[in-house]
């Protein structure tokens, strides 16, 4: 709802606000700067690219799939099992993985199915997005999201204040659109 309003110019921010649930931001504001709910890390298709090139690699289980890319992404982004498990089981059933049992866990491996069609179908789009997003500089990411938190909550503060003011309020939306503004425009 934000995004859509913010980004066709209508300065509505001070209606939008007072809800957070409808914000886009969840029920937390410490939750901004996670990828839950939000745009997709990667696009719908791509994970199953990504998991097969992990598993060309090394065979691992499922788990071990979903600590990994939480490991290499600094904790920016970790799969949910409801996403990988999935994967590998659709994986498992194009037989482009197999399966073998260690203990309770299942390991799995890439087939030469799997090679040819990771080789046939990934682009490279994907691979710069997944090697792009990987060699991000996620500590200063970590420090603009702490900034961007502060600077969220005084938006909020100010959008309080000015809702019983007109002038004050018109004062708000005027800004709020110029910064938008100048934001879309800022490395053109």
């Amino acid at each position: 709802m934000f995004r859509r309003q913010f980004h066709k110019g209508h300065a509505q921010f001070g209606n939008i606000m007072q809800d957070r649930e409808d914000f886009g931001f969840g029920r937390e504001i410490g939750d901004f700067g996670d990828f839950r709910g939000r745009e997709r890390f990667f696009k719908k298709g791509d994970l199953q690219f990504v998991i097969l090139k992990m598993l060309k690699e090394e065979s691992k289980h499922g788990y071990q799939i979903i600590k990994d890319l939480e490991e290499q992404f600094k904790g920016f982004y970790s799969p949910s099992p409801g996403s990988v498990y999935p994967i590998l089981q659709m994986l498992e059933d194009r037989e482009f993985v197999s399966i073998s049992k260690e203990g309770k866990k299942k390991i799995y491996t890439i087939t030469d199915e799997g090679i040819a069609f990771l080789k046939e179908n990934i682009n490279d789009e994907v691979l710069q997005h997944f090697d792009q997003v990987k060699n991000m500089d996620f500590e200063s990411m970590k420090e603009a999201r702490v900034q961007l938190q502060i600077l969220f909550k005084e938006l909020i503060n100010k959008n309080k204040e000015a809702l019983n003011d007109k002038g004050k309020k018109q004062e708000f939306d005027n800004f709020i659109e110029k910064t938008m503004n100048d934001l879309n425009n800022l490395f053109k």
